[in-house]
């Protein structure tokens, strides 16, 4: 039976390679250790910066190391995970409905619509089209609420692996394959539940029937979807009025000089309406349609500063709190990232005068690496149809050195839509981190110390309150370099 790659730990891959024919030395399996490499990682995705690190010095063996990841990645296991026998016994009459139903182990993917299977039949890459793929969670969604409207993350995955199955193009160019789809279909089910959540029958569904574990509360930075910093009432607007409020704002975007005062004015009569609407699961793509003030980098940081108010803007924040540890990031990186080498070599041929914002850069580049996540699982080089849901920053040139030695433009998209474009590494790092809060998104699992620290560290936001955080600078270090003594 074949190996899933992503299960085998560091030592397994190790053997595996020693199998395949690649002898690893002491020092090269020390390098494995160090930095975690195993199914996962390589799953994910490894740069050729990287295993040059990995086999230093060795074309033969990161050529074998290639060939050992395409065999590898051929063979894709997607053996589907066995819902918990008590959910398979034959529940009494009174208790199949739309809330306390499983799913069956046999669940299979329903027919989609038409013209959206005909694609699917003729195996284009749905994915790709954000309206496309909010239809096929959309259908799996009524497939699955048939039987209950809380599934177990077991449940989510069964129905993800078998879309993959039937699909197989439709399958994450990174990863295990399935995530996004998975994360797709879980957020769809809580912007649904939403207005329930004050029904009694529901509240004792979701008692009985969800995760026996303890729940995360609103608060935490790692729930299906941000939570806002205070109540949102809409109060005084109803949908003749937003729509006004609405066509205004299209009438200023369309001058090449807007209002600011008007816009403003506009953005903030429509911000509760449009939070709500963001929190029910409107999509991405009718969000910047609609408010098209959001498509640039000040929009989304304004929307997070009405979000989360200060005295001082989030630009602002961001900007002289992540120029206090610029020093002690480069610092940290210098001799273990791939990228710092790169970086050293760029940093020889600037002049003086630019060594303080191409620092700056690198800093956000190499932040990642203190954190052991992968900078390229947010910024890529290269314009792309990235299938991920999570806001990712591209940059419009191919060579990392040009990154960290000038203000490219660069791209930040959401669930592949373009959201804005901007200029240099700074203004998509933020602009990004804004879209997490814009969108309602959290975390993904391989970026979240790196983004919980920009967000608590960095731009000092408390999500749940109306405050912020009043970190010191030596706390800010301090808790940067706790998180980097976990390596």
């Amino acid at each position: 039976m074949a190996v899933s790659l992503s299960t085998l730990s560091t030592e397994d891959l190790l053997e595996k390679l020693k199998e395949s024919g690649i002898n690893i030395t002491e020092d090269e399996a020390k390098k494995f250790r160090e930095n975690e490499v195993d199914g996962e990682t390589i799953e994910c995705g490894l740069t050729e910066n990287m295993i040059s690190y990995l086999f230093q010095g060795s074309f033969k063996k990161q050529s074998k190391f290639n060939n050992f990841l395409h065999k590898m990645k051929e063979v894709i296991t997607l053996t589907l995970e066995p819902v918990p026998a008590e959910s398979q016994q034959q529940t009494s009459t009174t208790e199949i409905n739309t809330t306390s139903g499983r799913l069956p182990p046999g669940f299979a993917i329903p027919p989609f619509p038409r013209d959206l299977q005909a694609k699917l039949d003729d195996k284009e890459p749905c994915q790709k089209s954000s309206k496309d793929r909010h239809r096929i969670i959309r259908v799996l969604h009524e497939a699955m609420i048939e039987h209950t409207m809380y599934p177990t993350n077991a449940e989510y995955v069964q129905v993800a692996k078998e879309l993959i199955v039937k699909y197989p193009f439709l399958k994450d160019l990174e990863g295990n394959g399935y995530h996004t789809w998975h994360q797709s279909l879980k957020r769809k089910f809580k912007s649904e539940r939403a207005p329930l959540i004050h029904e009694d029958e529901v509240r004792k569904s979701k008692e009985k029937f969800g995760h026996t574990r303890v729940r995360l509360t609103e608060q935490s930075p790692t729930a299906c979807c941000r939570s806002e910093s205070r109540e949102i009432a809409v109060i005084g607007e109803d949908v003749s009025s937003i729509e006004g409020h609405v066509n205004v704002l299209h009438i200023q975007y369309s001058k090449m000089r807007p209002d600011t005062l008007v816009v403003k004015d506009r953005m903030q009569r429509t911000f509760a309406w449009r939070r709500k609407e963001i929190r029910n699961g409107m999509t991405v793509e009718d969000i910047l349609k609609k408010y098209p003030f959001l498509k640039t980098p000040s929009g989304l940081c304004d929307e997070v500063d009405q979000m989360h108010s200060s005295t001082v803007s989030l630009s602002r924040r961001f900007k002289d709190g992540f120029t206090t540890i610029v020093p002690k990031v480069l610092q940290l990186v210098q001799r273990n990232a791939p990228l710092a080498k790169i970086y050293k070599e760029a940093r020889e041929e600037m002049l003086a005068e630019d060594l303080p914002d191409s620092d700056f850069r690198a800093a956000l580049i190499l932040l990642p690496h203190i954190f052991k996540e992968k900078v390229e699982s947010f910024i890529t080089l290269g314009e792309s149809d990235a299938d991920t849901p999570y806001p990712t920053i591209q940059l419009v040139e191919t060579d990392w050195k040009m990154a960290f030695s000038k203000r490219l433009q660069v791209i930040v998209k959401v669930d592949g839509v373009e959201v804005c474009r901007g200029t240099g590494v700074e203004e998509g790092t933020l602009a990004a981190f804004s879209a997490y809060y814009v969108f309602n998104l959290a975390y993904p699992p391989y970026m979240k110390n790196t983004l919980t620290f920009l967000q608590h560290a960095i731009a000092k936001i408390i999500e749940g309150t109306s405050g912020l955080v009043q970190n010191t600078l030596s706390s800010e270090i301090s808790y940067l370099l706790r998180k980097s003594q976990l390596r």
